[in-house]
């Protein structure tokens, strides 16, 4: 599956980035995977777990957020959001 034309990946992905800018913390790899995982402990839903752990494993796909940035133009619009907060 290519999960970045799911848009059920966004969505997660979406809910974690927005949960963490809520929170003024850094949006990143990093904070998105750590993020997500935190999502999962409070989740339930065996669908929305299985959503979550893809999530999970396409970031983890990224070996440094510079290929990821490349690879996924809506990265660099989060990124873009994060700096200008700062």
């Amino acid at each position: 599956m290519l999960f970045q034309n799911d848009e059920k990946g966004h969505v997660i992905i979406g809910e974690a980035a927005l949960s963490l800018a809520l929170g003024e913390k850094e949006i990143s790899i990093a904070t998105l995977f750590t993020q997500l995982g935190c999502m999962a402990k409070s989740e339930s839903n065996p669908h929305r777990l299985a959503q979550i752990s893809e999530a999970r494993s396409w970031l983890s796909s990224f070996k440094s957020p510079t290929i990821a940035l490349k690879q996924v133009p809506y990265l660099q619009t989060l990124a873009g959001l994060n700096e200008e907060l700062n």
